[in-house]
């Protein structure tokens, strides 16, 4: 497995746990009770209690609402972070506005997750119908009903829409699965259900709350197998051996976040990780101010003392019989002459660890940072002083230490090299380090990147540790955790805002474990930039190409038809396939196409496939045979292209050189008449777009960070225009007297004069 898709180690098996429940509900009222009046005893009502002997004991997960009214308002809340997520089309979601008619708005609802069939999770609705006007539920149930079934003297109906519903002992049940209604049904005449679970009742009692989601750890692996890929199925075990159960009271205090936030329950004896955590004490993280802007990743873990962290997690080893192998990892790694691994972290005294995957100098690593205060004693005799300065790079040489003692979330790091500052040791590959030595890498710092975000503050916050993860950046590493169902159900909701992040916190309180997590969705007028403008020179930004190998659509220029051309990604060998994509040929070649290919005319009339593969331009017949003087050999570095386009009946191909310039060349390589090639004074990994205004074609640029229209002869109309910069992601329409509306980077909207440059006030 590449060191990139193990960015889910730990965040990712609790984002799943919890991210599969919004694709029914997440946005509710703020609850009537503040933190700080719950008590950690409640009476439970007997209304509570009727709703929870339904829940059949192998829950997974429960969402727990006071009221079927909550449920509601996120089918048209589009600022939430569930928006995109909910499947508002399944039988589940629609069956709320069925409730809603029914006058259901104040019963106490339940929804239980189940592991219901191979590889297949359901969710199950438990609704008291107590609370309602309705006194008899059956006759609504028949009349919606198109077939229906006994079972332990009791209907089931089955609704147009597929879901399973029925009606026992006051409650209402739905479910898209048969097996679910039938297991609460069993529960419910058996006398049995989730409150016979002591570890559940007490978590319940002690710690829950009116509108809340628990989490029964032990029962999570089920919950993996029916929704993760199999390599990933594996780390369902960190999260089975964190606590018993989790109870978490969702929060949402305003708008474009929704945050969980309870106690982890159920840690005696070390059996659970989270006793490792209840015996240290929380302090603010400094990670986000070493930390670079492209961080996908991290986790921090604050340590007091690593000798009294170490202690406790030998104790909760030990419970699991995961001990001895702890031992022989750092027996196996053990320099010789050299102090131990556990010597070895204990005598530096770091005081914060920090594992993260960050994108470096165009490429993604996984860095290591150690902290501690350069003012003790230890700092002092290393002769370090000044937070500013750094020393240069150097071999390290304590390879696997720092895994062996803390854990696996160490080992994906190559550790060739480190640094230092006065604080902070650095270690990762020698190119990462070389690029944070540097200042690149970093030149944007996290903390800048989240200062006007609604994250600015989650670092400043007391922990013992913390994660974070940048939803919408790393949605196609965090992502390919999931099989393809809930992975379109993901990237399909991060497309729709411009910022997502997820962070979670987790601290001990009152010799109790407390975790935050926290989900942000937000379009915000600015986002941030991970690379920056500072001083007016480029510091480093992100060059990498993602190279597409088709199938690409070339239109026959004879027919009118569309055929296919590719290239395979692991042979490189290219292919001419027909309309319904059968191949007609392939061809073996030894270079990689750069992104584009088209279909032109030559001088003798006859159709010609184009593309470039390494610096080298193509034209190919419909039958594989090179035009004649094909490959030429361009004079340029190419990026991608061509771009194939048509000016006054002639073809000509736009292509972005690796100097990141634009240029316009004829069918034979050579520059075209008329034109000034386009030095972009931003990076862009984007061709220019052509647009038709005022009977006129133009070239929509869309660069790193801002948006730049050119004439047809390369000449940039923008560039009159340098105090109010155009949005990259803004629209270009035509309004009147040669003006067209944009966006600027502030998120306003003006006109622009497309021959004086001239800019007008909306």
């Amino acid at each position: 497995m590449s060191k990139a898709r193990k960015i889910v180690l730990i965040f990712s098996a609790t984002l799943l746990a919890l991210a599969l429940v919004l694709f029914l509900v997440m946005k509710l009222k703020p609850s009537d009770v503040e933190e700080d009046e719950r008590k950690l005893q409640r009476e439970l009502t007997p209304q509570t209690e009727q709703a929870y002997r339904a829940v059949p004991s192998d829950a997974v997960l429960i969402l727990d609402f006071e009221k079927q009214e909550r449920i509601a308002q996120v089918l048209q809340d589009t600022t939430n972070y569930a928006y995109g997520l909910i499947d508002t089309t399944s039988a589940l979601v629609r069956m709320q506005k069925v409730l809603s008619g029914w006058g259901f708005f104040s019963c106490h609802t339940l929804f239980s997750l189940h592991y219901s069939a191979i590889n297949e999770v359901s969710l199950l609705q438990i609704v008291d119908c107590s609370e309602s006007e309705v006194e008899n539920v059956t006759p609504l149930l028949a009349s919606e009903a198109v077939s229906s079934k006994e079972y332990n003297s009791y209907k089931i109906y089955t609704l147009k829409s597929g879901l399973k519903i029925s009606s026992a002992a006051g409650l209402l049940l739905a479910s898209s699965s048969a097996i679910c209604v039938e297991s609460a049904l069993r529960h419910i005449v058996g006398g049995t259900s989730i409150l016979n679970n002591q570890e559940f009742y007490s978590t319940l009692k002690g710690v829950g709350g009116n509108d809340c989601l628990y989490i029964n750890h032990k029962q999570i692996g089920k919950l993996f197998s029916g929704s993760v890929t199999y390599p990933f199925l594996k780390y369902s075990d960190f999260i089975m051996r964190l606590t018993n159960w989790s109870a978490l009271h969702i929060n949402p205090r305003q708008r474009n976040f929704i945050s969980f936030e309870g106690y982890l329950s159920g840690n005696t004896d070390f059996i659970n990780f989270a006793s490792v955590l209840e015996t240290s004490s929380g302090t603010p993280s400094l990670a986000h101010h070493i930390l670079p802007a492209s961080t996908m990743f991290a986790v921090s873990v604050n340590l007091s003392s690593i000798k009294g962290y170490v202690k406790d997690y030998e104790k909760y080893l030990d419970a699991n019989k995961k001990l001895a192998s702890y031992k022989a990892r750092q027996e196996n790694v053990q320099l010789p002459e050299a102090p131990s691994p556990m010597e070895w972290l204990s005598s530096e005294g770091f005081t914060e660890v920090v594992s993260a995957f960050c994108l470096i100098g165009g490429k993604y690593e996984w860095i290591t940072l150690l902290y501690k205060n350069s003012t003790s004693l230890l700092g002092k005799i290393t002769g370090i002083k000044g937070k500013g300065e750094w020393q240069k790079p150097a071999p390290f040489i304590y390879k696997g230490y720092i895994s062996s003692v803390l854990g696996e979330i160490f080992s994906h790091n190559s550790e060739e090299q480190f640094c230092k500052t006065a604080d902070w040791t650095i270690i990762g590959s020698a190119r990462a380090v070389d690029e944070m030595f540097k200042g690149r890498a970093n030149a944007v710092k996290l903390e800048k990147y989240l200062s006007s975000t609604p994250v600015s503050s989650f670092f400043e916050e007391k922990s013992n540790a913390k994660v974070i993860v940048n939803l919408k950046e790393g949605a196609d590493t965090l992502f390919s955790v999931f099989n393809s169902f809930y992975r379109k159900r993901f990237v399909s909701s991060v497309s729709k805002k411009n910022f997502e992040y997820a962070t979670a916190n987790i601290i001990s309180k009152g010799g109790r474990t407390w975790a935050n997590l926290t989900f942000y969705a937000a379009t915000l007028s600015s986002p941030p930039a991970m690379f920056d403008m500072e001083d007016g020179e480029v510091v480093y930004i992100d060059s990498t190409f993602k190279t597409f190998y088709g199938p690409f659509a070339l239109v026959d220029l004879e027919k009118g038809d569309t055929t296919w051309f590719e290239q395979s990604r692991r042979y490189l060998s290219i292919s001419y396939m027909d309309r319904n994509k059968k191949g007609l040929w392939g061809i073996p070649m030894k270079d990689t196409i750069k992104s584009y290919a088209g279909m032109v005319a030559m001088a003798d009339g006859k159709p010609y496939i184009t593309f470039i593969l390494g610096n080298k331009l193509y034209m190919m017949s419909r039958r594989g045979a090179h035009a004649t003087g094909y490959p030429k050999t361009l004079d340029i570095g190419v990026s991608i292209g061509p771009k194939v386009i048509i000016e006054n009946g002639r073809y000509l191909l736009l292509i972005l050189t690796e100097e990141n310039i634009i240029t316009k060349r004829k069918l034979n390589g050579e520059l075209a008449e008329d034109w000034t090639d386009i030095h972009s004074p931003e990076f862009t990994r984007e061709l220019p777009e052509e647009i038709t205004l005022f009977g006129k074609h133009y070239y929509i640029l869309r660069t790193i960070s801002k948006l730049r229209i050119y004439t047809q002869e390369g000449e940039e109309i923008t560039v009159k225009n340098l105090k109010r910069p155009i949005s990259r992601e803004s629209t270009v329409t035509e309004e009147k007297d040669g003006f067209v509306r944009v966006m600027g980077t502030d998120g306003k909207e003006f006109l622009l004069n497309l021959k004086s440059g001239r800019i007008k006030k909306l």
